[in-house]
């Protein structure tokens, strides 16, 4: 609070500071100088409560995932910067970004904690080896250790001999990488004998 006015009236203020300690307004008397030819005045300044800036929460995302942008601009119309400045999904772990308000704002500062799951490997029972013609075990659509998604191909094939790669993909959304099982089928051996007589 100045002890001169703008116009150069000298004088003290009761309360003689500025108090931000809490909400609502606070009427300030300026007393002039004893001896001056000058009125009192009053200053009533008001402190308005902190805005805490809220987002929508990011993540969970998987390792090597494209993450979504952290927004300069909360949901009830803080704008601020974030620190980090942008989210990483280099490694699994969780990460606490902070957000700070543009200077002047009535606002706290906020932050989220954005999670990144480590990619998990599905594990299968394997099938086979089968002989032509056997009948095959079905390609199961969910891993043994919880995965679920689809094989390419489809289903076991027992129709020739040989060697097929089956590929499985987990569904969308999970934090788990691509897996393949080998199925062997061996071709049926015709039994030879020494021929016995006449």
């Amino acid at each position: 609070l100045p002890t001169t006015s703008n116009n150069g009236i000298t004088g003290t203020w009761s309360p003689a500071s500025i108090s931000t300690a809490a909400v609502g307004s606070t009427v300030y008397t300026f007393t002039p100088t004893a001896g001056l030819c000058a009125n009192t005045a009053t200053m009533t300044v008001v402190v308005t409560a902190s805005t805490t800036p809220t987002f929508t929460q990011l993540g969970p995302y998987c390792v090597g995932a494209t993450p979504g942008t952290l927004p300069t601009t909360s949901n009830n119309g803080i704008t601020g910067t974030w620190s980090p400045a942008s989210i990483s999904t280099a490694a699994a772990g969780s990460t606490v970004y902070t957000f700070t308000p543009t200077a002047g704002l009535c606002a706290t500062t906020a932050t989220m904690t954005v999670v990144v799951n480590a990619n998990i490997t599905p594990t299968f029972t394997q099938l086979g080896p089968y002989c032509v013609g056997a009948t095959p075990g079905a390609l199961p659509t969910t891993s043994n250790n919880g995965i679920t998604g689809t094989w390419s191909p489809a289903s076991i094939s027992t129709a020739a001999a040989g060697s097929t790669v089956y590929t499985f993909t987990p569904t969308a959304g999970l934090c788990a990488t691509t897996a393949t099982m080998t199925v062997v089928v061996n071709a049926n051996i015709t039994p030879t004998f020494t021929q016995l007589g006449p």
